[in-house]
């Protein structure tokens, strides 16, 4: 039977069961294929954008975590990539044949983004990444345990506010999007970032940007917040338009 354009998924990362959503584009022959991972906690999942890419011939997974949103085990940071490449891992295991597994690619928001880069600075199956509103260097933002109580760990699994704080203290020592988005080239990226982001400084992605290699693209918008709530239309445009321009890029590593 032709697929149905979406489908339930799970799969296993560390032990635990990880779920999400597969977004197929019409059509059984094989399609580029992008991982769009969400922030902490993730309130915006970026459903639109993949919706979007579906229907301009792109496949997506959306998937969420250890620890939040249904998928077991307790929210821990450092362990966020390990359930990236897990994603990976998934989605070229020949389970579907839609994805073309030589065109794969990372769009991260937030903490996605901080994610996305770590990944791809390692993993080679990772084509490009498009880095939206994106953590370079976690030390330079600061939370409280009020903040984590109200915003963050009601929505995660097995870990407090204090945690939370002292967790995200410790990934100044963990490996940072700052020093490994140099890795990414000759693969492309993008960074996105809106100019009234009342969560991460614009600085944030402006140093990425130095310190990327080429082919390397830095966008903002003047009006945009941090999860772009009243300018998606723009953001998905941007994120499409990025996409198709390098889904055929052909790269020598």
């Amino acid at each position: 039977m032709t697929q149905q354009g979406q489908a339930g998924i799970y799969f296993e990362s560390g032990g635990y069961h990880l779920l999400g959503t597969l977004f197929l584009a019409s059509g059984d022959e094989p399609k580029p294929t992008v991982i769009i991972l969400h922030g902490v906690p993730g309130i915006e999942k970026n459903f639109d954008l993949a919706h979007n890419l579906r229907l301009n011939g792109w496949n997506s997974l959306i998937f969420h975590y250890r620890g939040c949103w249904g998928s077991e085990g307790c929210y821990t940071f450092k362990t966020i990539p390990d359930d990236v490449i897990a994603a990976i891992d998934f989605l070229c295991a020949g389970s579907y044949p839609q994805i073309d597994t030589s065109r794969l690619f990372l769009v991260g928001h937030s903490l996605g983004g901080w994610a996305a880069i770590n990944v791809a600075s390692k993993d080679l199956r990772v084509r490009g990444v498009i880095a939206i509103a994106t953590i370079a260097d976690p030390r330079e933002l600061c939370f409280t345990e009020l903040d984590a109580a109200k915003n963050y760990t009601p929505w995660l699994n097995g870990i407090t506010p204090l945690e939370f704080i002292t967790q995200w203290k410790d990934l100044g020592q963990f490996t940072l999007p700052l020093n490994q988005v140099s890795k990414i080239s000759p693969r492309p990226i993008l960074l996105l970032h809106g100019q009234k982001d009342e969560l991460v400084p614009v600085p944030q992605s402006e140093k990425l940007f130095k310190n990327a290699f080429k082919p390397r693209a830095f966008l903002t918008h003047d009006e945009a917040n941090h999860s772009f709530v009243w300018h998606r239309e723009w953001l998905a445009s941007q994120v499409l338009n990025w996409l198709d321009s390098f889904k055929n890029y052909k790269i020598e590593i």
